[in-house]
């Protein structure tokens, strides 16, 4: 059930009402299509932003349960290729890094150190980041126009998608070190919501719903992230050690 949670989080991560995804989902609306195309070239000039994240997993396989929240958030600057996260679950504390092609992520004790993994080339360096990977999501899946929606007392535009499982495999791709393969048969339900500023058209808020079933397991999370602070100012510093302890393959006990 631990890789179970696993896949869910990654997925998540990597990659936010209910539509299955073995279904043939309606055509997009063209109203939703054109405020994503405007919502990628609005965001095509950003050079800098800030994020907060928010996760809710829950999995059960018939005998246990487990539960896991993480929030966190992180910096991006486009301009230098370089983004910097911290994820908070229970009593650990996660920093990572992205500088250039390579991510890396801070390694629990005893082990210490960073798992290092290459970040493909074969798309902008920025969909490697959590805003871009969303507007890369709904993208590449049929998408509908829901109107106007008030989210904390602000005025935004709602648009919902539903992404097939290729589509998520390949978000996940998008980090060439990872080894969990969302076949058909596993991922049962993702749904997505994007709430854009109806005035510069940048997203404000994303979430992603995912339902994975697994060898009898079955796990569901849904994960929202909260865009702020564009082209503000931001240095994201990597630690001068980061290279001094490397595991290629990730983190030891990952897998």
């Amino acid at each position: 059930m631990r890789r179970l949670v696993l896949a869910v989080c990654i997925a998540a991560l990597l990659a936010g009402c209910g539509t299955f995804v073995d279904d043939s989902p309606p055509p997009s609306d063209e109203r939703a299509v054109v405020a994503i195309e405007e919502a990628n070239t609005s965001v095509a000039a950003v050079e800098s932003y800030r994020f907060e994240m928010e996760m809710h997993v829950a999995a059960s396989d018939g005998d246990r349960s487990q539960t896991v929240r993480v929030d966190g958030g992180g910096a991006v600057n486009v301009s230098t290729k370089r983004m910097q996260a911290t994820t908070r679950s229970q009593d650990q504390t996660v920093d990572s890094y992205v500088d250039g092609y390579k991510a890396y992520q801070e390694c629990q004790d005893p082990w210490g150190g960073y798992g290092v993994e290459n970040v493909s080339r074969s798309e902008p360096w920025a969909t490697a980041t959590p805003l871009h990977r969303q507007l890369l999501l709904f993208e590449r899946s049929n998408v509908y126009w829901k109107g106007n929606e008030t989210l904390d007392g602000n005025q935004t535009v709602l648009v919902t998608a539903s992404p097939s499982t290729e589509t998520l495999q390949s978000i996940m791709d998008r980090r060439q070190g990872s080894t969990v393969d969302l076949n058909p048969g596993s991922l049962e339900n993702a749904t997505a919501r994007l709430w854009l500023d109806p005035e510069t058209n940048r997203p404000v808020q994303s979430e992603l719903r995912l339902k994975i079933s697994q060898r009898g397991a079955t796990a569901t999370a849904t994960i929202t992230l909260h865009y702020t602070e564009y082209g503000e100012p931001v240095s994201v510093s990597v630690p001068s050690d980061i290279h001094d302890n490397q595991y290629e393959l990730g983190c030891p006990g990952s897998d």
